[in-house]
């Protein structure tokens, strides 16, 4: 719409809208492509604020046991196909309980429930992922068995508390990632699975957010009070063998 009237400065502006209304969606298919859904929608709306914003979550970390010796002993390209195919069956099980995935490092993965939205059961969805990505992680198996490949093994550390979610790095790329002793311990507490022969270990403080129900369905073992690496104060933890 153009004219030099009321009505083509109404057609002005309109086609400016028309405009905006196009770029923002633009954006939000190409940013969709780099970064999850939730976390594009939070940036393109502004609701993350730039120093970070406290949150309450629960944080989930997977870490592939003995795959390093494992590298060394196959070709580079059917470890990618092998890792590709371990990530996909996680990621679809972390999705199905609104968990996201925030990094991949290497081998292990690094997720949080509760953040950047909301969720008020974040604890019981990650307890449940955890058990959900067991399960794939046995089918995944099968399928690998029958193919020739190699038997994979897990262990999973979830921790629940307060930590920072905010966009961190550089004015040129910036990652939305969480801060805190919260994170630090979870890591940890996946470390242990290694000498604790556990398959998942969960922290007092996650299992004090689980339904009682829950807890007895799924056999929870009270382990002794544990040192953790970096910490001055012993933690009680819950596992399972």
């Amino acid at each position: 719409m153009v004219s030099n009237d009321e009505i083509g400065m109404l057609g002005d502006a309109t086609n400016q809208m028309i405009r905006g209304l196009q770029e923002k969606e633009m954006l939000r298919e190409v940013f969709g492509r780099y970064v999850t859904p939730q976390i594009r929608d939070e940036v393109i709306s502004g609701r993350i604020p730039l120093d970070g914003e406290y949150k309450e979550v629960t944080v989930l970390f997977a870490d592939l046991k003995d795959f390093t010796a494992m590298t060394e002993m196959r070709d580079p390209k059917q470890m990618v196909q092998i890792l590709n195919a371990y990530f996909q069956e996680m990621d679809t099980a972390i999705k199905a309980r609104s968990g996201l995935i925030l990094q991949f490092l290497g081998d292990e993965i690094y997720a949080v429930f509760g953040a950047p939205v909301p969720c008020s059961n974040h604890a019981e969805q990650a307890f449940l992922t955890a058990l959900e990505m067991t399960q794939g992680l046995k089918r995944l198996n099968q399928r690998f068995a029958s193919q020739g490949w190699p038997v994979l093994s897990h262990g999973i550390g979830i921790h629940t508390g307060w930590a920072v979610a905010a966009s961190i790095g550089s004015p040129d790329r910036l990652s939305y990632l969480l801060v805190g002793d919260t994170i630090n311990l979870a890591s940890r507490l996946q470390s242990l699975t290694r000498s604790l022969d556990a398959r998942i270990i969960i922290s007092a403080d996650t299992v004090a957010s689980l339904p009682p129900q829950l807890i007895q369905q799924n056999l929870l073992k009270h382990s002794q009070s544990v040192q953790v690496k970096g910490r001055k104060v012993k933690i009680d933890i819950y596992l399972i063998s």
